[in-house]
């Protein structure tokens, strides 16, 4: 079965996946202010065991209320004190959320920020919020990092792929970027999946895998080439349990084995 083929059927599965992606914070909230925010803190932490950061992601947005943006613009972050995650102190915290007050303060919404600085390229966009932001401070480069020539930015290409994509996964409340322009958020499943298929021979999972792997779906959808991006993600590698190398057990688990790459 073809990509698109497995895809159309196993849609209703897909919804449920959907369950357990980060995303599904993004539901809570109606105003696009508070979907912006969300986005951005689901992605950001949307890295690690997903039952681990979904639990942080629960208690986060829970301290944050029922408007995110709301509790920005407030700038009382003491009740973040004490929490953390993985390599992330109360302290970087409480630093990221000012940071977010600052922009929020100067642009009112994220969509503002990255459309001011967006010139055709998101990767180059994101640099100059950097520049623009930090100086040549190196604070806070786990959420917005500085130039680099291999960092897939995978939480940041998910955080795209939620503003400008709109289907029942994405929200796609943002239309200045087009999504034909979108990069794969290269996550370790994407990535075993593209060295399967023969999309990537790259070693590692960098910014030129994510570049050849969104080359790859773009020939599967060229005006939406990230289209495919949940449903490999979750029901090709999580639930099929992509290895990235080909053996008799693919026959069973998954969904595209008989796909014309496998050939």
């Amino acid at each position: 079965m073809g990509i698109i083929e497995a895809y159309e059927r196993d849609k209703g599965n897909i919804l449920e996946a959907k369950k357990n992606d980060p995303v599904i914070f993004l539901d809570n909230y109606n105003d696009e202010r508070d979907i912006e925010i969300a986005g951005f803190i689901a992605s950001q932490f949307a890295y690690g065991r997903i039952d681990v950061f979904k639990r942080f992601l629960n208690e986060l947005f829970e301290k944050m209320g029922k408007s995110p943006y709301e509790f920005i613009g407030a700038g009382d972050f003491s009740c973040l004190s004490g929490m953390y995650y993985r390599f992330q102190k109360d302290s970087d915290l409480i630093m990221l959320f000012r940071v977010l007050k600052k922009i929020s303060e100067e642009f009112d919404t994220f969509g503002n920020m990255i459309g001011q600085f967006y010139k055709g390229n998101t990767r180059e966009a994101l640099w100059s919020v950097r520049r623009y932001i930090f100086g040549s401070s190196r604070d806070l480069t786990f959420f917005f990092p500085a130039p680099s020539p291999s960092n897939p930015m995978k939480r940041w290409n998910l955080f795209f792929r939620w503003m400008v994509r709109k289907d029942e996964i994405d929200k796609g409340i943002w239309s200045f970027i087009d999504k034909k322009d979108l990069i794969v958020p290269l996550d370790a499943n994407i990535f075993k999946i593209g060295r399967c298929l023969g999309w990537t021979m790259s070693k590692n999972p960098t910014y030129k895998a994510a570049t050849e792997i969104t080359e790859a779906l773009r020939r599967l959808c060229p005006e939406d080439p990230l289209k495919y991006d949940f449903f490999l993600c979750h029901r090709v590698g999580i639930a099929a349990g992509c290895k990235g190398i080909r053996s008799e057990g693919c026959k069973e688990r998954c969904l595209i084995f008989n796909h014309e790459y496998f050939r």
